[in-house]
């Protein structure tokens, strides 16, 4: 029988949705999700692919799938691949669960809480499987990166969730990776900032969204993301931590090295934040 992993957040477009074409194309019975199943458009031909649809930050939605693919896999599950995320681009004092600008209610839902919830429920199916918890994470969660304080702080909270699993998982033989993504060329990666008309911060807005315009450009194409990534994943003993994107090697370097105080100087620069705005 193929070895079974779950991922979330297929859309079209997606790094899910090259993770599902990656792990297909290796012999995989992928189920892959979102939230709407015809925004997947297309994967169900890349092999053995089952499209679901499964809101994270729905209760009921994740007891479905995981009721499905037990009751078609034995009540074993190979790999549960948490890649669904939600992200913002909004000045910290300028977030407002009310305008509509921002909802950091629903970013953290998504990245932390609703993942929080599936590894529960699909527990006993991993552990029967002695399978893999692999968690779409980002270099985000190290970098002070303007305009991204929410998105940042969930990924932050994420990466320090996986190494308190990871240690609790171990003696269930459940083991755990978490990817610390750089840029990818994706839907998300198209997004700009958001300024309300009263934001202290319009007379940088360009200078911020030029900043985050040339990331984009020089993201990493998603299906080599996704080539490398599952590369690593599907090995016998993977690593517990997943370098890769654009910009994942030079904070690799700093992280590793101590030299953090170089991420204010660089992020200042970068986004117009080393002058007086007023």
């Amino acid at each position: 029988m193929a070895p079974t992993v779950l991922i979330t957040g297929c859309t079209k477009g997606s790094m899910g949705y090259s993770l599902a074409k990656e792990f297909a194309r290796r012999g995989w019975h992928v189920y892959a999700t979102a939230r709407k199943v015809e925004s997947m458009e297309g994967l169900d031909a890349a092999g053995k692919v089952t499209l679901l649809s499964l809101d994270v930050t729905n209760h009921e939605s994740l007891v479905a799938a995981r009721d499905r693919v037990s009751s078609e896999n034995g009540g074993k599950l190979d790999v549960l691949y948490h890649n669904a995320g939600r992200r913002s681009l909004v000045m910290a004092i300028d977030s407002d669960p009310k305008s509509d600008f921002d909802d950091d209610v629903a970013l953290f839902k998504t990245n932390l809480f609703g993942i929080m919830d599936a590894n529960r429920l699909f527990a006993p199916l991993l552990i029967s499987a002695m399978g893999t918890v692999v968690l779409t994470g980002s270099v985000s969660g190290r970098i002070p990166q303007p305009s991204q304080a929410a998105y940042n702080a969930s990924k932050a909270a994420l990466e320090m969730y996986s190494k308190i699993l990871r240690l609790e998982l171990a003696p269930l033989s459940v083991k755990v990776v978490y990817t610390l993504t750089g840029g990818v060329q994706t839907h998300q990666s198209a997004q700009r900032v958001k300024f309300p008309p009263e934001s202290l911060y319009r007379p940088i807005e360009k200078k911020m969204n030029d900043a985050w315009e040339k990331y984009e450009r020089i993201g990493m194409d998603p299906d080599s993301y996704a080539k490398y990534v599952v590369g690593k994943v599907v090995q016998k003993h993977p690593p517990e931590n997943i370098w890769a994107g654009y910009g994942s090697r030079i904070t690799w370097f700093i992280e590793t090295t101590g030299m953090q105080w170089i991420y204010d100087r660089m992020m200042k620069s970068d986004y117009g934040l080393d002058r007086p705005l007023r």
